[in-house]
């Protein structure tokens, strides 16, 4: 299957920069966490609430994102998810108590899902069969340039700027998008009292069969990846034998093989067949995780988690795609039951995974990975959802 490259336009554009700056948010919020909680005064089980109420930001999202965008239109929701992802993060880098950077990480989770949401579905609408390269392509971007977030947050600190100037670009980034989108927002979907019959909004009906299982396999990838990101360092260090600074550093190799592969996931998209390609970057993770996950050798270890974080840079953009073709003409609805979905299950998974190693080690929790890619495996190969 040979699928022509996509049309980069100005709308297209602004959804990449708009999802960037919430992956330079979500990229460089693991680094700033421990300089919070030196500033805070916080214990580790206090600071951690924080990726609980970000979890819980992301299901509020997937919960009410669908009416408010059919009220509002997807492009003024758009709008208004920048300006709230904005005060959110405003809120989190000026605030020294709890409640209060606990609440600006929820909004900025609960806005940047919105986000994640509306541009997704804005691209599945505007590209058509063309959407998982852009979609791709849209990750990659974010997860490229989020990568820098951690480093700018240590330089910050060592010149003696701190952690809270480098993470408030993002704030920065979205007030950028919203000045050069301009005033017509309609373009990305108008509200549906002004169209009633606009194609950029749902179709009537419940979610298809087939949605749920795309839904399904979403779970499942985003159990591994937040899995991979909260705890692989521990493996190193017990398995591996890498000291604690090290093993924590060792994290950029999952990352970097994340960007390489959405990188790769955009380009190939465009000649693949995004179902093969969606099953290949699945069965890529479980190899490359096996052989991570039965080595004792540190550089094998690392070598594997490349491979490993190649294959998942995959999932969640052709998952994405795959569940707005499975919704049936219902990607607003399709993207929210997502952001439900995938905010459970990063919020489940890695703390069902750390409990687990506490009472049978580390090794035998992280059997919940490979468990999850072959569910998610097993559902991509029987219930196919073609590019049409």
């Amino acid at each position: 299957m040979s699928i022509s490259a996509p049309v980069r336009d100005k709308s297209t554009w602004l959804s990449y920069a708009q999802a960037t700056a919430f992956g330079w948010f979500v990229y460089g919020f693991g680094a700033a966490l421990p300089f919070l909680r030196s500033d805070l005064g916080l214990s580790r089980t206090t600071a951690s609430l924080h990726s609980l109420t970000m979890a819980a930001g992301s299901i509020l999202a997937g919960i009410i994102s669908g009416a408010i965008i059919a009220k509002l239109g997807r492009g003024m929701t758009l709008r208004l998810a920048s300006v709230l992802f904005a005060s959110g993060l405003a809120l989190f880098v000026a605030s020294n108590q709890l409640i209060f950077t606990l609440l600006g990480v929820s909004l900025c989770a609960f806005a940047g899902s919105t986000i994640v949401q509306g541009t997704g579905a804005y691209l599945s609408h505007h590209h058509g069969t063309k959407a998982p390269s852009t979609i791709a392509e849209l990750h990659a971007m974010a997860a490229g340039v989020g990568l820098f977030a951690p480093v700018l947050i240590g330089v910050g600190v060592t010149v003696g700027f701190g952690w809270r100037p480098a993470l408030f670009v993002a704030a920065i980034g979205v007030v950028v998008v919203e000045v050069v989108r301009g005033r017509d927002v309609y373009q990305y979907g108008p509200p549906m009292s002004v169209v009633e019959d606009s194609d950029h909004h749902d179709a009537h009906g419940p979610l298809p069969r087939r949605f749920w299982f795309a839904w399904a396999a979403i779970l499942c990838t985003a159990a591994t990846e937040f899995s991979l990101l909260l705890w692989a360092s521990d493996l190193l260090r017990v398995q591996g034998g890498l000291t604690k600074g090290a093993s924590a550093a060792s994290l950029g190799c999952v990352v970097g093989g994340m960007f390489v592969g959405r990188l790769a996931t955009a380009r190939m998209s465009s000649r693949i067949d995004a179902e093969k390609l969606y099953r290949s970057s699945l069965l890529l993770a479980l190899i490359g995780f096996l052989v991570f996950w039965s080595s004792y050798t540190a550089p094998l270890m690392l070598i594997a988690l490349v491979v490993t974080g190649f294959g998942v840079g995959g999932h969640f953009p052709l998952g994405l795609a795959r569940s707005m073709r499975a919704s049936d003409g219902r990607p607003d609805r399709g993207s929210a039951r997502m952001s439900i979905g995938a905010g459970l299950a990063s919020g489940a998974a890695p703390f069902a995974l750390g409990a687990m190693a506490d009472h049978i080690g580390i090794h035998n929790a992280y059997a919940i990975v490979p468990i999850s890619l072959v569910i998610a495996l097993a559902i991509a190969t029987k219930v196919r959802v073609p590019v049409s």
